[in-house]
């Protein structure tokens, strides 16, 4: 593959656009707030360091979590399940870019390139936070799995961003944090990648790997590079 010939970077969304770390820690400071006249015993700092300590990484059951946060704090007044409906409800209101995303977003389409999002996840979900995070200008194409009916790792859901953006999968650097769902198809599917490290998730195999950045800026100057042929 000729890398002189990359058109469409396409972007995972959660980690990779989304700053997932930052966005959980608001929303648990309101959460708390929501609920604090029910918890007067319960400090801010208590309710939030009990809930990472379950749920360090943001990747566990949702209601067990509140189950046992609940159970630790002594939580009499609250049931898990008003904390769980409140968490469907608003989390997904709770979303902020990383510092450098929007900057990226903007010097990479200012370097001619077609910019792409692929996302599992609810249409309006997603839709509300590709809004809150102010990169919908940037964007030429958003593939949502519950609209195309497919979730990566599924290669129809890539098929369906690099159909509506008229490129190929030579034709295409593809960046995600996710090895199983982001890298792995990417490098089976012909793209060139480039992997946001986050080694919550694992680590790619590195046959399957040709670029590593540890922010999203990152990838301004690995473009140049490749425009130069390097």
């Amino acid at each position: 593959m000729d890398s002189c010939d990359i058109q469409a970077i396409i972007f995972d969304l959660e980690d990779t656009l989304v700053d997932r770390e930052k966005s959980r820690l608001k929303f648990l400071e309101e959460q708390f707030e929501r609920f604090h006249e029910l918890m007067v015993t319960v400090q801010r700092r208590d309710f939030e360091k009990v809930y990472l300590t379950l749920n360090p990484y943001g990747l566990e059951d949702i209601e067990w979590v509140y189950q046992e946060l609940v159970k630790r704090l002594n939580i009499e007044k609250i049931t898990w399940k008003m904390f769980y409906n409140d968490y469907k409800m608003h989390y997904y209101r709770y979303h902020f870019p990383f510092y450098d995303t929007l900057f990226t977003l903007d010097k990479l389409e200012s370097m001619g390139y077609k910019l792409g999002v692929i996302a599992n996840g609810e249409s309006e979900k997603v839709t509300h936070v590709i809004n809150a995070i102010g990169i919908d200008p940037y964007i030429d194409y958003i593939s949502i799995s519950e609209d195309v009916g497919a979730m990566k790792p599924d290669p129809i859901i890539f098929e369906d961003n690099m159909k509506h953006l008229g490129v190929k999968p030579e034709q295409v650097l593809y960046v995600g944090d996710c090895p199983i769902n982001d890298i792995a198809p990417a490098y089976a599917m012909g793209m060139k990648n480039a992997w946001v490290a986050n080694s919550v998730l694992g680590t790619p195999e590195e046959n399957e790997l040709d670029y590593t950045i540890e922010n999203l800026s990152d990838l301004i100057e690995i473009c140049k590079q490749i425009q130069r042929g390097e």
